[in-house]
């Protein structure tokens, strides 16, 4: 690489740390459309510790059903479900126990602006039955039990645009209805919601696919209502409400803020450290982790299951150590390759990078498969330390041996003869010691002539 291509590269690179900069924090209206930009770094989606939220524990109560396990886990699967297709994709639902020893199912919303709505959608489990005739016990003739044949409720259109009422069944569930309407075309459906009767629709065709629409001239939030109570009915198990607490997002905002102070603080020491020690080495080192800390801040605003709580902040603070310390190695091996042999500075560096990979490499892979265990079996508070480690040490082991090596790369046409400034110098034995490399220096061919 010659001198002006090398100043090109850097200066790409200068350009590309400061609009990355840029747009991690400004806001700006979209030219043409009625649509803000905002800064990625303000999207990054935070965790009930750091956004505040509701949290709600509910103890699941015996009944006659059998199998409870099983029905726990769908439980807690149907919740989730609901949960992201109301749109709260941050929540996290997960199973315990309570000191009587019974199991207990823990609901977490992060970042909402209505509690009490979503403590309505979750907070009144009910029993659901579709029947064909009135009934004061429509479980004894009901043709579909909520909690055995309904999969979800949702808010949907219907063909002439107007909102109506979804329904998805499993396949028992898809099975009893196609049987039940198809045999009773014209005729009208209850549907009873813990014993109370809610709707009477009337079957116009026969259902066989597994999905339904309950049409009429709802509005949005009357069809969402429909839509929740008649959710409520597809839980596998009883359940009651224990505890709900609504937690403050003031801790959160305090804990961002230090948490920035003391990353800008361990960063700028980092920096300082780097340029002190390593000299050249160091800047394309602070460079390289520049790009690495804005490209961790995008993926983690960009990637959907990524949700920054303080332990995950934990974890992108040890990941910027890890980065800084695959830069490290690197340096001392070119230090060494430099100080104990008599390689030129280029040779040095290539040969550097070259005996520090399988280092690095290995490292960085046995605290990965660390993070992935962490992630698959991890509670809900290790999941964000996990995701937040794992993105970090790909970005690290990228950084480290793509970035600084392209930076160090461009340094040597500008200034390969100056040991002084890559922090290098010769060991005191170092001419006793035979390279072991080809090298790409001129060298001087001796030729004998015959007398």
């Amino acid at each position: 690489m010659n001198k002006k291509k090398s100043i090109i590269v850097l200066s790409i690179v200068a350009v590309f740390i400061i609009l990355m900069a840029v747009f991690a924090v400004v806001s700006f209206p979209i030219a043409g459309t009625v649509y803000d930009y905002n800064g990625y770094a303000k999207t990054i989606k935070l965790g009930l510790d750091m956004s505040g939220g509701v949290s709600a524990v509910y103890e699941v109560l015996p009944d006659e059903y059998g199998d409870l396990d099983t029905r726990v886990t769908g439980t807690i699967s149907s919740m989730q479900s609901l949960l992201v297709s109301k749109g709260y994709t941050e929540a996290t639902v997960s199973r315990g126990t309570n000191s009587n020893g019974n199991t207990t199912i823990r609901v977490e919303v992060p970042d909402v602006d209505d509690p009490e709505r979503v403590l309505d959608l979750i907070g009144r489990p009910a029993s659901l039955y579709f029947t064909l005739e009135q009934s004061e016990n429509p479980k004894d003739v009901a043709f579909i039990n909520g909690r055995e044949h309904l999969e979800t409720a949702y808010v949907t259109t219907d063909d002439s645009g107007n909102y109506a009422i979804g329904l998805k069944f499993n396949d028992a569930g898809a099975k009893a209805f196609a049987t039940t309407t198809s045999e009773n075309v014209g005729k009208t459906t209850y549907i009873y919601v813990d014993g109370e009767l809610m709707m009477k629709p009337r079957i116009n065709s026969a259902i066989t696919n597994g999905s339904a629409i309950i049409t009429g001239s709802y509005t949005y939030d009357q069809a969402y209502e429909y839509a929740t109570k008649l959710q409520s009915g597809t839980f596998g198990v009883t359940l009651r409400q224990t505890e709900v607490r609504n937690i403050s997002a003031t801790l959160g905002e305090n804990s961002v803020r230090i948490a920035l102070i003391a990353g800008a603080i361990g960063v700028g020491l980092i920096f300082l450290f780097m340029i002190l020690v390593y000299r050249g080495l160091g800047l394309a080192a602070d460079l390289a982790l520049c790009v690495y800390i804005l490209l961790l801040l995008w993926f983690c605003a960009v990637l959907p299951w990524v949700q920054l709580t303080l332990p995950g902040i934990a974890g992108i603070l040890l990941s910027i150590g890890m980065a800084v310390d695959g830069n490290v190695i690197i340096f001392e091996r070119i230090k060494d390759e430099y100080g104990k042999t008599s390689k030129p500075i280029p040779s040095a560096i290539k040969s550097g990078f070259k005996r520090s990979t399988a280092a690095i490499v290995d490292g960085n892979v046995t605290t990965l498969i660390g993070a992935i265990v962490l992630w698959v079996l991890g509670s809900s508070t290790v999941v964000g330390f996990a995701v937040t480690l794992f993105i970090g040490i790909i970005l690290s082991m990228f950084t480290s041996l793509v970035v600084t090596r392209l930076i160090l790369k461009c340094f040597v046409p500008l200034n390969n003869r100056h040991p002084g400034f890559y922090a290098l110098k010769r060991f005191e034995d170092a001419s006793d010691v035979e390279d072991d490399e080809p090298q790409n220096e001129p060298a001087l061919e001796a030729n004998e002539e015959e007398a």
